[in-house]
């Protein structure tokens, strides 16, 4: 269902509530997707929203996303933030805890390995580039002519199946992007980690806003727990959330709403 036309029944949900757990999705979802991750900036009015969410003791506010630890704290610079960063592979709260998948460090020296060849086999394409997240490996290809994409894909998806032997990694679609991570985990087990060690509280509600395929394993594991809401950004995927809005200019307008429901 359109978000904004269950808003009565959203409303009476979270008026309920003690505690809300709300995850949040960056790109894609708290921001447009540009042609480089690199070129991405969070407006004020996002950090502003957040800073006002995190400022009720009501709320943990988690931002999830594939993106490392250090790069996602970068764009945000926000106090008090809890972060999921990795598709899961780290987790930081706000609490001061800690938590790293610890299979994830087998996955170093393969990266490292399938990078090189990747890199060698794609010199010549200037759209296509590589993004080395130490644990998973990114290739981004929004600026490849649509007739190129295909075999770009085959190349790193060959890569990565004659390289990682005992299978180790497994490979994932984004958003104009195909990634290589350690197999076994995702953000619906980091989700449910986080809560398990953060959610001490009765009558909590769980929130979670995404826009990746990524997001899925997430809207699968809160199911009817809680209030999932994918961001289509003009994809017409089928999705695990309850709940649809159309871009990330319509996750402000669910956060002010929220924000101005529970203050």
């Amino acid at each position: 269902d359109f978000l904004f036309d269950s808003s009565l029944r959203i409303n009476k949900i979270i008026s309920k509530s003690n505690s809300i757990f709300l995850f949040l999705d960056y790109d894609g979802t708290l921001v447009p997707f540009k042609d480089r991750p690199t070129d991405v900036t969070t407006s004020k009015s996002i950090k502003k929203i957040i800073r006002q969410l995190i400022r009720n003791p009501k709320v943990t506010v988690t931002i999830v996303t594939g993106r490392t630890l250090r790069d996602i704290k970068r764009l945000l610079k926000i106090q008090g933030l809890s972060y999921i960063a990795l598709h899961g592979l780290h987790i930081e709260s706000s609490s001061g805890f800690q938590f790293s998948w610890h299979k994830a460090n087998q996955a170093r020296l393969l990266i490292k390995k399938i990078k090189e060849d990747v890199q060698l086999k794609l010199r010549k394409e200037n759209g296509a580039f590589l993004e080395d997240k130490e644990l998973t490996l990114v290739l981004h290809y929004r600026l490849v002519s649509t007739d190129k994409i295909k075999s770009i894909q085959e190349t790193f998806k060959r890569s990565v199946n004659r390289i990682d032997k005992k299978k180790i990694l497994e490979i994932i679609n984004g958003a104009k992007v195909i990634e290589a991570r350690p197999k076994g985990w995702n953000k619906g087990k980091a989700v449910e980690q986080f809560l398990l060690k953060n959610s001490n509280k009765k009558n909590i509600l769980t929130i979670y806003i995404g826009d990746d395929i990524t997001d899925e394993d997430a809207f699968q594991f809160i199911a009817k727990k809680g209030i999932s809401i994918y961001v289509t950004n003009k994809s017409n995927r089928k999705t695990a959330a309850q709940y649809w809005v159309k871009n990330p200019d319509q996750v402000f307008l669910f956060l002010r709403s929220l924000h101005q429901l529970i203050h």
